[in-house]
């Protein structure tokens, strides 16, 4: 912890893995050129290009100063308390490249290229008048080495090592240092009657704040070490049977999280008709994952698809699974499952304007040691597109039943790493029913910043179902995918049958008017209406718009109007657009949107949302562009009251011969009932080629 109070230093990252890859590197280099010499692998047409013991066809570099700065401020309004911090970041480094062969670019290609430099970084924080101080100098290291062997014969062979070193900007927080490391090999054996590949991948990556500010922030480390194998024997072109193998390697930290895998897909693929119009592919898959979360999985697949006539077809498909699924959480015990699913579908095109789809379904899943569940039902849909007078017609129909037996006691199982992504005014449903609300976790995709409820995010029981949104004022960006996990219920005694109906019609008019109208309707019937384990929802959603489209404008207004027996609710939206390029290679544009929506009881609740943006681009010169932004957001909730934010940037790139100077500008300012956050960065980029 002496970190947090005294000046630090990051040396160079640990390089020993890096010389002993370019030591492998180069005795691979060495053998093949002697094998290659053994063979005899230079022909007449190579010896007429010219043998070379080393050549470098190309070199070049360029010198790099960058400088970043960041300043934030916090204050709060409920505790009243204030926070500031300020990072200051200075990179000066210089790359080499270069290109070239040994004795021949068709035996041993290669491309180098290395980054050195030094980094000085020191960070400031104030918070309620306690101040910190922390500095921090290291060094950079990246290196680019790829070689290329034999590459126009039968074996091709590519080995490569790489490091990567990144700043991931992070709101209200110091930036994550990511340093990446990868190296590995490709071979193939190009073969029409039997092509092979192998692809060896090792992957180490360094997850570090600058300066840690909280006490339950850490290091982060990720290692994966990925091995895949492919073969086939190719029969005919309309006859193939494959093989992949692949064996996986994941170690993270702090997420603790550590296992093997290994897989193994056999497939066969087969065509059959007078022109080979019908195709049969079967599928054989094992997997066998060992570590923080055990898996073993037995799948069989069978899909046939026939082609009756040019305009119809059909299809069956056919699922065995037999999969024991363990769980992070030592408390949760294993989930044993089997299942069967068949399936068949018939789909006829009418011309270019009528398609028709009818499909039909039965699964059957058992889990150990007392849950079954059957599901059973059809499904049609309709789909017509015509030309007329005016423009273009589009309508759609669309109906399914279907009804879900579940008998047995109730189980518990865990989902780790459901990937969803935040989108205003639009909340996300999580994908299960009967969530323990308790066991959410959110995290970022780089798996070490982990998001709290009341300041990143809020959640809501909607029916036996979650919706989680973002705070305005919180960590998460709007746009931003997220990794989710938790724990839920599934089973109970009980019968749900669904019946609904879809409808949607379309008018294009040429001149860019577009009415349309669409119609959700579902009725469902839960037996017994008692039961805990499920939420019957019945919907009568009425929704009607138009859009009008002309050039680079773009307006619409839509209203809905959704009758729900869970979540109803009215919603009025207004958007337009606007893109306009000059004749000087300028370009413009504006982006409006406006939502009001109202929900009635039992989740009574109004928001209102508008958003503004602009930006504009604009050469000065061929060699001088200046870029800018301006975000407004204003929000009004019942439950969480107002907010307020703006989001401004300004660029400028300038290129004076071989010399680029780039140069951004950010601020932002947000706040709500809770909260004031307001935010400024600079960046500085100047690069000298040669």
């Amino acid at each position: 912890m002496n970190r947090r109070h005294e000046p630090i230093r990051r040396d160079a990252p640990h390089t020993e893995g890096g010389r002993g890859t370019c030591r492998w590197i180069a005795r691979a280099a060495l053998v093949a050129i002697g094998f290659s010499s053994l063979t005899g692998c230079v022909t007449k047409q190579e010896k007429a290009y010219g043998i070379r013991s080393l050549d470098f066809t190309q070199f070049s570099g360029h010198a790099d100063i960058v400088v970043r700065q960041q300043e934030r401020e916090i204050e709060s309004r409920t505790a009243k308390s204030r926070t500031r911090s300020k990072e200051t970041i200075f990179e000066e480094s210089l790359t080499l490249e270069t290109e070239g062969f040994v004795l021949h670019p068709n035996i041993l290609e290669f491309a180098l290229g290395g980054m050195f430099g030094l980094v000085q970084e020191h960070f400031r924080d104030d918070v309620d008048g306690r101040q910190r101080d922390a500095r921090n100098d290291g060094n950079l290291l990246e290196f680019d080495v790829e070689a290329h062997f034999l590459k126009k014969r039968a074996y091709p062979t590519t080995v490569f090592a790489h490091r990567r070193r990144g700043l991931i900007p992070r709101p209200f927080l110091p930036s994550l240092e990511t340093t990446t490391t990868t190296y590995g090999l490709t071979w193939q054996y190009v073969s029409k009657k039997f092509p092979t590949s192998l692809r060896l991948n090792h992957t180490d990556t360094e997850l570090s704040p600058l300066f840690i500010t909280a006490e339950d922030e850490q290091d982060g480390r990720q290692k994966t070490t990925e091995l895949r194998f492919e073969t086939a024997y190719v029969h005919s072109e309309h006859n193939k049977l494959s093989l992949v193998f692949d064996h996986k390697s994941v170690e993270e930290q702090p997420f603790e999280l550590d296992y093997d895998a290994d897989e193994v897909t056999l497939t066969h693929d087969l065509e059959f008709g007078e022109e080979h119009q019908h195709r049969l592919r079967s599928e054989l898959n094992y997997l066998d994952q060992r570590g923080t979360i055990d898996i073993e999985r037995v799948r069989w697949r069978e899909d046939l698809r026939l082609k009756h006539t040019s305009s119809l077809e059909s299809r069956f498909e056919f699922e065995a699974l037999d999969r024991t699924r363990g769980n992070r959480s030592r408390d949760v015990p294993p989930v044993e499952e089997r299942s069967y699913l068949f399936a068949g579908s018939l789909r006829h095109q009418l011309f270019q304007s009528q398609t028709t789809q009818l499909r039909l379904f039965v699964q059957r899943q058992n889990f150990e040691p007392d849950l079954e569940i059957t599901r059973y039902g059809g499904q049609f849909n309709l789909n017509y597109r015509k030309t007329n007078r005016w423009g273009i017609l589009q309508a759609n129909y669309g109906a399914r039943i279907e009804r879900i037996d579940h008998r047995g006691q109730t189980q518990t199982a865990e989902v780790i790493d459901e990937v969803h992504t935040f989108r205003d005014p639009d909340r996300m449903t999580l994908g299960n029913r009967n969530i323990i609300a308790s066991s959410i976790t959110v995290r970022a995709q780089d798996r070490l910043t982990y998001y709290q409820f009341g300041r990143d995010y809020t959640w809501r029981l909607v029916g036996d179902l979650v919706e989680i949104e973002r705070n305005a004022t919180g960590r998460i960006a709007n746009g931003e995918t997220v990794l989710i996990d938790y724990i839920y219920h599934v089973g109970g005694n009980f019968k749900l049958d669904t019946f609904s109906q879809n409808f949607g019609i379309r008018q294009d008019f040429d001149f860019g008017l577009s009415p349309y109208y669409h119609l959700e309707w579902q009725d469902q019937t839960l037996t017994p209406p008692s039961t805990t384990s499920a939420v019957a929802e019945d919907i009568t959603a009425h929704t009607i718009g138009v859009e009008y489209q002309k050039a680079s404008l773009r307006l619409f207004a839509e209203f809905e109007d959704r009758d729900s027996t869970i979540n109803p609710f009215e919603s009025t939206r207004l958007g337009a657009s606007y893109t306009h390029r000059f004749t000087s290679g300028a370009e413009s544009s504006l982006h409006a949107r406006w939502t009001d929506t109202t929900y009635d009881p039992p989740y009574a609740r109004e928001l209102e949302l508008l958003t503004l943006e602009g930006r504009h681009r604009h050469p000065i010169t061929p060699d001088l562009t200046i870029e800018g932004s301006v975000l407004y957001r204003n929000g009004e909730d019942t439950f969480s009251g107002e907010t307020d934010g703006i989001d401004l940037a300004l660029s400028l790139e300038w290129f004076i011969r071989e010399t680029e100077f780039r140069l951004t500008y950010e601020y932002s300012d947000y706040e709500d009932r809770y909260a004031q956050n307001e935010a400024s960065a600079l960046f500085i980029h100047v690069r000298r080629s040669f």
